[in-house]
């Protein structure tokens, strides 16, 4: 056999056993299932026309809804604003590609996997009329990881993200309970006194009022300088305090038994009314210029409305 001829055979093989190999790459398992994981459930341009999400898990159903740029939460036909940020952070979450392994592609499984319609938590994305995303989010894997499966798909996968966090919570999770919300930017820097009324301690007992002032390089209570970083520690509690629900009742006007009116440097006031204690020991609270009422636990009513030696 000549040199060329041993010569043609052998890259023949070669090129053949390169083709082998190859496709050994190309359809092995492991290797296109590692494919198929890198997913993202919602595309990324629908993110910004997303104007309605619906929840529903064992608590019931969550309607969020977008309007001039924020979100609310539709609840016995009002609506209540939510936090912007944890919702830009679900849609983030969403639209990013990441592993989500397929677990499964028989739908005899979905039950086992929590999957199906009337066992799984539920997730929609709207976009007007459009429907971007319909999704479940089904049981916990021997992993920890969580399945998850797209509506009229049958393809289970799991996640090692924390979807399962937006999706089984309940309505109060996504209330924005700030009794000043972060898009009003009120900081300690405009404000220039509080003046305190606190509720009475008793039938007969009302605490003295307190003056929290600004003075030049510091605070007074009652005309007495005190510790500046005590000072700005209850201001910082008083613009950052949350509620722990809203009340579905109106406040009654005239039933503020404690009262926080925060003197601005532009020369208006925002108040704080808080009503009287309820048998669980919390009260409901209106802000002015705010249609809210909240719900405050005691934790947060002991952090308002303290007694001036606790600023020496």
């Amino acid at each position: 056999m000549t040199y060329n001829k041993k010569l043609t055979i052998l890259s023949g093989l070669i090129g053949i056993l390169a083709m082998v190999y190859g496709g050994t790459l190309i359809f092995d398992p492991e290797r296109m299932n590692a494919r198929d994981a890198v997913f993202a459930w919602l595309d990324a341009k629908s993110v910004p026309h997303v104007s309605g999400i619906e929840i529903s898990n064992s608590n019931g159903k969550i309607n969020l809804v977008k309007k001039d740029e924020a979100w609310f939460v539709e609840t016995d036909g009002r609506e209540y604003t939510a936090k912007d940020a944890r919702v830009l952070d679900l849609l983030n979450l969403l639209s990013k590609k990441d592993a989500y392994p397929v677990r499964g592609r028989e739908s005899a499984s979905f039950e086992r996997l929590g999957l199906t319609e009337d066992k799984a938590n539920r997730l929609i994305i709207r976009g007007g009329d459009a429907v971007f995303l319909d999704m479940f989010v089904g049981n916990e894997a021997t992993t920890g990881q969580i399945y998850l499966r797209k509506n009229g798909l049958n393809e289970a996968r799991t996640s090692a993200d924390s979807l399962d966090l937006y999706v089984a919570g309940s309505k109060i999770s996504w209330y924005n309970l700030r009794l000043f919300p972060e898009t009003e930017k009120l900081t300690i820097d405009f404000v220039q006194a509080l003046d305190v009324t606190l509720p009475p301690i008793d039938e007969e007992k009302t605490p003295p009022p307190i003056m929290l002032a600004r003075v030049e390089g510091g605070w007074t209570v009652n005309g007495e300088k005190v510790d500046a970083a005590k000072a700005e520690s209850y201001i910082h509690g008083v613009l950052d305090a949350e509620g722990e629900d809203f009340a579905a009742e109106p406040f009654l006007i005239g039933s503020a038994e404690g009262k926080i009116v925060i003197q601005l440097g532009n020369g208006t006031n925002r108040v704080v009314s808080v009503g009287a204690l309820s048998d669980a020991n919390k009260r409901d609270a209106v802000v002015s210029g705010s249609d809210y009422v909240y719900i405050l636990s005691k934790w947060t009513l002991d952090r308002l409305f303290r007694s001036a030696d606790s600023f020496k």
